[in-house]
């Protein structure tokens, strides 16, 4: 294992995930090897066996990092779920999925669909936060928040996808008009 606090390691973490998001950039994810990405960070593949099992690890952080990033204060602080961060959620879902396909060549069904499920893990563990902070006759059986959470988290994730592919990029609002009132009305709180 690698010591994490290593200033070396980390700089080398750095250049690893940023050799593979250049070259995701440039070919489909299924023709990057892991020689591709050393070589692109200027590392030998032990290295990049040190900090990762392979790229589907590579990518599996990369997601989550970049997601988390665009997490906007009010909703990482959300006590309640209310309309304002439902709003909050759907954009900043549709941002990630724009920045994410639009910077990516996603020629690869494997690839898409490892990303479509992350994120919607992710929204989902958001969701279920909130819930759980919040006082809703749901709350009390962990279960059931977690369903409605991945119910809620699929539904915004869909909407947003489906949006993106319908090359809808400037209407965020109709976007957000037209999903909250179907969450909210969904877990009863409209």
């Amino acid at each position: 294992m690698v010591n994490q606090i290593d200033p070396r390691v980390v700089r080398t973490g750095q250049l690893i995930r940023e050799a593979f998001r250049e070259l995701l950039r440039q070919k489909g994810f299924d023709d990057i090897t892991i020689k591709d990405i050393a070589e692109r960070a200027t590392i030998n593949r032990a290295t990049f066996y040190t900090h990762y099992e392979d790229k589907y690890a590579l990518l599996d952080e990369i997601i989550e990092q970049a997601f988390r990033k665009m997490i906007p204060g009010p909703v990482e602080h959300a006590l309640k779920f209310t309309d304002e961060i439902c709003n909050e959620l759907i954009l900043m879902t549709y941002r990630y999925i724009l920045d994410f396909y639009e910077i990516c060549r996603m020629d690869s069904k494997s690839i898409a669909t490892l990303v479509d499920e992350k994120i919607k893990r992710l929204l989902q563990q958001i969701i279920e936060r909130i819930f759980v902070k919040g006082d809703y006759p749901h709350s009390a059986d962990p279960n059931q928040t977690t369903i409605l959470a991945a119910m809620t988290g699929s539904a915004i994730y869909s909407a947003a996808y489906q949006w993106f592919k319908a090359g809808e990029r400037e209407r965020k609002d109709l976007l957000v008009d037209m999903v909250r009132p179907y969450v909210m009305n969904g877990l009863g709180l409209s």
